[in-house]
């Protein structure tokens, strides 16, 4: 009889040392997903950094598309469509807003300063060392911004001849 008791109690433990073996699992799995979430952000932070960003290349090609249109033709161009009517000369990514679908507003200021605005929805002035881009181009034209419509003043660059 001792032989069955000895059985059940081993069992016993047995049972009891799978579950808390599962449940240590589970905890373990359950942290490792909060801390991916709160290392990257959750999806929809990783999606308005990613269309955030896409705003500002297309921000970079059409001021790039801008100073070659001025070193060409010696003046600013009137509108956006103007680059776009000549792609092959002036190559740009995008001139509406990847969200909105709306066109990014352009204004000339004065005969070498024009303005470009664009709507974005997160912070870039936000020194978390987690979103710095390392390649980032030392003369980055779009610098910061905040979550709200920002424009951004520029001056025609002249290039070497």
């Amino acid at each position: 009889m001792k032989k069955n008791s000895e059985k059940k109690e081993s069992s016993k433990y047995d049972a009891w040392g799978f579950r808390a073996f599962v449940g240590a699992v589970i905890v373990s799995v359950i942290g490792v997903l909060l801390a991916g979430l709160w290392l990257g952000g959750s999806p929809a932070q990783e999606r308005a950094r990613r269309i955030d960003a896409a705003r500002d290349k297309s921000l970079q090609s059409i001021s790039n598309a801008i100073d070659q249109y001025y070193n060409t033709n010696a003046r600013l161009p009137d509108d956006l469509d103007t680059l776009v009517r000549a792609r092959e000369t002036y190559w740009v990514d995008s001139i509406t807003d990847p969200e909105s679908g709306e066109p990014y507003e352009y204004r000339i200021r004065t005969d070498t300063t024009y303005e470009l605005c664009a709507t974005f929805t997160t912070d870039s002035t936000v020194s978390d060392p987690r979103l710095t881009d390392p390649y980032a181009p030392p003369d980055n034209r779009f610098w910061e911004h905040g979550p709200e419509r920002t424009c951004f003043t520029i001056t025609a660059r002249m290039f070497p001849k």
